[in-house]
């Protein structure tokens, strides 16, 4: 694959080559979804002020009357935009001062719908990154040509919902990237550290792993090699709460998808733990 940015080229509407024409930018609707339950006061403050810092004109939209989840919030925050283009930023994050311009300059010169950040990648190479790869950390860089991508939050998903978004957007009107463009901050009440039960987890995940396959085609010859870094990873967190049995189906399960040699040692080591079980 090359290296170029996966946009999709010129349509009918044509690409956004009009997004510093006059010397100026368009004025971009930030969404921040918040909860003080899972975000200080003080960091939201933090991260407005990143916005209020852009090179470009900005207009805040900050959703904290809704309750029922990150991408019911998300998707009023769509919904209650004015503008164009719309960024995500989720409230424990920080903007680089640049990051709006970079991107509404890059979507301009590839023609994308989407921009986040990662290093220029093909399509393909951006769908595998998304769904089974290295590239999870995707809200607060996503920046969408609402013109052009009709893609909504999924509401019933409380994993991986942004990066369904991502993938159906990207495959739907194109996908630029542009390094460095935000600091992800974590704190112990945040949802990202709030952690998720082996028994939900697995729910969302194989709920998560369905809709893509429906909505995503491109992203169906690695559905194999994405249950099996699911049941890998189930049976990774049943072996460290000492539920060896548990462990042993999971890794089991991963072997018959797909017989990964990381899957098939830790099935062996979680095997050797419940037949001695005072194994340090």
């Amino acid at each position: 694959m090359g290296e170029a940015d996966a946009g999709p080229g010129p349509t009918a509407d044509g690409p956004p080559g009009d997004v510093a024409a006059d010397g100026g930018y368009p004025t971009v609707s930030v969404v921040i979804p918040y909860s003080d339950r899972y975000t200080p006061r003080e960091m939201l403050a933090e991260a407005e002020a990143t916005v209020a810092a852009q090179s470009v004109p900005t207009e805040t939209v900050v959703v904290d009357d809704v309750e029922t989840g990150p991408a019911d919030a998300r998707n009023a925050g769509l919904d209650r935009a004015e503008t164009r283009y719309v960024a995500f930023l989720d409230a424990d994050d920080l903007w680089e001062p640049d990051k709006l311009e970079r991107q509404l300059d890059r979507m301009a010169e590839t023609g994308a719908g989407l921009c986040v950040e990662a290093e220029p990648m093909a399509l393909d190479d951006f769908v595998y990154e998304v769904f089974v790869g290295d590239l999870h950390e995707v809200t607060s860089a996503m920046l969408v040509d609402t013109d052009r991508v009709s893609a909504r939050f999924e509401a019933d998903l409380r994993r991986g919902e942004d990066l369904l978004y991502a993938l159906e957007a990207a495959t739907e009107a194109g996908v630029c990237c542009c390094p460095e463009l935000f600091t992800r901050r974590r704190h112990d009440a945040s949802m990202m550290a709030s952690g998720m039960a082996v028994d939900e987890y697995r729910a969302q995940a194989k709920r998560f792993g369905y809709l893509v396959s429906e909505r995503v085609p491109a992203a169906q010859p690695y559905l194999s090699v994405y249950y099996n870094q699911l049941y890998t990873d189930l049976g990774l967190a049943c072996h460290d709460a000492g539920e060896y049995d548990r462990a042993v189906t999971m890794f089991a399960r991963a072997v018959r998808i797909s017989p990964h040699p990381f899957s098939v040692a830790y099935l062996v080591r979680s095997a050797c733990y419940r037949a001695v079980p005072f194994a340090p």
